[in-house]
């Protein structure tokens, strides 16, 4: 695991280092098979951006007067998105039911035209392919 920005034994002290691992995502999507919707995966930079870090940031930014605060704010948000840093690094993919990707349907009593469903976006994986 990772402690610090440096290797570290997880065995040590457990609960306080990052583990990390290889992920062979093209496998994850061919043992989930077709009864599952797989998104990504995707860099953490570009989730983070897709959850709205950047509108959080101006926020945290705006309401902070402390500039060491300030500052922990911005190395903590380059660390996070920075392409040579973890944002390019980490990856983020997701498993889901393929019901959370239609539409919700409307209440029984209603005159509905038929229509193909409508795919809705998922937080964080906007603009991907489905499989």
């Amino acid at each position: 695991g990772f402690k610090d920005h440096q290797l570290h034994d997880v065995l040590l002290s457990p609960g306080s280092a990052d583990l990390t691992a290889d992920v062979d995502f093209s496998f994850l999507r061919r043992m989930a098979g077709g009864g599952v919707a797989c998104l990504g995966p995707v860099t953490q930079g570009l989730f983070l951006k897709n959850m709205g870090i950047d509108t959080r940031m101006q926020v945290l930014l705006r309401n902070c007067h402390d500039p060491s605060t300030r500052k922990q704010l911005i190395n903590s948000y380059d660390m996070l998105t920075n392409p040579t840093k973890m944002g390019e690094r980490f990856l983020f993919f997701s498993l889901l039911h393929p019901s959370r990707l239609a539409a919700p349907t409307k209440p029984h009593g209603l005159k509905l035209e038929k229509r193909s469903p409508v795919l809705l976006p998922v937080a964080g994986f906007t603009d991907l392919s489905f499989s």
